[in-house]
C-alpha cells in the first residue's frame, strides 16, 4: 500500500515537472543581436518635471515595518493559499458533476497546498510584489 502511494506520488511529480523542464531545455536565452547598432534619436524638447504637491510623503507600502504583518513570506503564502483554494476548488467542483462537494473540497485542499508553495517562492524572490496586511 505504501509502495503504491510512493509510486503514484513520484509519477505525479514527474508529470508536473516534465513540462517545466521541457520549456527550460528548449527555450534558450533571449538576447539582442550585437551586430545591429541603432542610434537613439536626438531629444526634441527638454522635459521639465515639477512636483505636483510639495510635502506629500511617498513611501513604499511593501516595506512598511509598522504594518500588522510585514513579512512577505507569510503574506505570500496566505495569498497563494486563498487563491489556490478558490480557483482549484471551483474548477474541481465544476469538472466532477454529480460529486460536486467532495471534488470541490479535495480540489480546494490541493490548490491551497500548491498556492502556498508558490506564494512562498514569490515572497522570497520578489517581496515587493506581495501586499502587506496593513493596520
Amino acid at each position: 500500500m505504501v509502495r503504491g502511494t510512493f509510486t503514484n506520488v513520484a509519477r505525479t511529480l514527474i508529470a508536473a515537472v516534465l513540462p517545466i523542464a521541457a520549456v527550460v531545455a528548449f527555450a534558450g536565452i533571449a538576447a539582442a543581436d550585437p551586430g545591429q547598432v541603432v542610434q537613439a534619436p536626438a531629444p526634441v524638447a527638454q522635459q521639465v518635471t515639477e512636483p505636483v504637491a510639495s510635502g506629500l510623503p511617498l513611501e513604499e507600502v511593501a516595506t512598511n515595518p509598522e504594518a500588522r504583518n510585514s513579512d512577505p513570506l507569510v503574506n505570500g503564502a496566505a495569498a497563494g493559499a486563498l487563491a489556490g483554494a478558490a480557483g482549484s476548488g471551483f474548477l474541481s467542483g465544476v469538472s466532477c458533476g454529480p460529486l460536486l462537494i467532495p471534488c470541490a473540497i479535495l480540489g480546494a485542499a490541493s490548490g491551497a497546498l500548491w498556492g502556498t508553495a508558490i506564494g512562498l517562492i514569490v515572497g522570497a524572490v520578489a517581496p515587493s510584489v506581495v501586499p502587506q496586511v496593513l493596520p
